[in-house]
């Protein structure tokens, strides 16, 4: 008796299901691409060391910069590889200034991005402080040219 009722609403189900799929696959295809941006960052550490971290001692930094993205797109899109570069600096009457170029490249889902950064002091007897910090919100760079960010940075 459950036979005749199952197979009258098996067609109805697989064509709400193939409607649905349709409309989707329409909707993904409409759709234009995001907006694209590119440029880059200057960004400039101004270090205060602490007096242990004597003058002529190196810096070190490295940022990194990627999209700033949303709790449901970390969730649900593959993980975003950030741009970064190094830069060096010296110790002089303790502060250091480093400075780094770091590109940016990507599509255009919002109106920011996160600087990651890791600052090391190094002396000749090995590294004396680090400070690193993630997920500092930045406007996105105007296309095709570079943002500058300055920084304060105690170690």
């Amino acid at each position: 008796m459950n036979q005749p009722r199952t197979t009258r609403f098996l067609p109805l189900i697989l064509l709400v299901c193939a409607a649905v799929w349709a409309a989707s696959a329409a909707d993904t295809q409409s759709t234009a691409g995001p907006e694209a941006t590119s440029g880059a960052y200057a960004v400039t550490f101004h270090v205060a060391a602490p007096s242990t971290v004597p003058d002529g001692a190196t810096v070190s930094c490295r940022a990194s910069i990627a999209p700033k993205r949303s709790v449901f797109e970390k969730l649900t899109s593959r993980q975003v590889v950030p741009e970064s570069a190094p830069g060096t600096g010296v110790v002089a009457n303790s502060s250091a200034n480093c400075t780094v170029m770091v590109p940016y490249a990507a599509s255009k889902s919002g109106s920011a991005a996160e600087l990651n950064y890791h600052i090391d002091a190094l002396t000749a007897s090995g590294p004396v402080f680090a400070r690193t910090q993630r997920g500092i919100g930045v406007a996105l760079p105007k296309t095709g040219s570079a943002t500058p960010l300055h920084l304060n940075v105690a170690l």
